[in-house]
């Protein structure tokens, strides 16, 4: 038995059909309402995101500093290259002279 034929079991048409049409439209409404285990999905989906998030945020962290030591070993590499830069003119200087001094 239907929704209309209950109601207009108890009530005049006119009001049955408001009636049905009442319930009708407050299920519809109802069925679009997030249900318990669709709040608990979400809840475990969003706790599972906060957790990813936390990893890449270490790894972050991680690689932040590992391109901090990077950038000091680069100045590091940069002034041993200037001083053995400056060593080969002053072993060039040393040659020319002692190249000279056999003239």
């Amino acid at each position: 038995m239907g929704l209309y034929s209950k109601l207009r079991e108890i009530f005049d048409e006119k009001i049955a059909i408001q009636l049905g049409e009442a319930i009708e439209e407050e299920l519809s409404i109802l069925q679009k309402i997030v249900t318990k285990e669709e709040f608990n999905n979400l809840k475990q989906i969003v706790s599972e995101l906060a957790e990813a998030q936390k990893g890449a945020e270490e790894r972050l962290t991680r690689l932040e500093k590992a391109v901090e030591e990077l950038a000091e070993a680069q100045k590091k590499t940069e002034q041993r290259v200037n001083e053995l830069a400056e060593a080969q003119k002053k072993t060039e200087q040393r040659v020319n002279e002692l190249a000279e001094a056999q003239k």
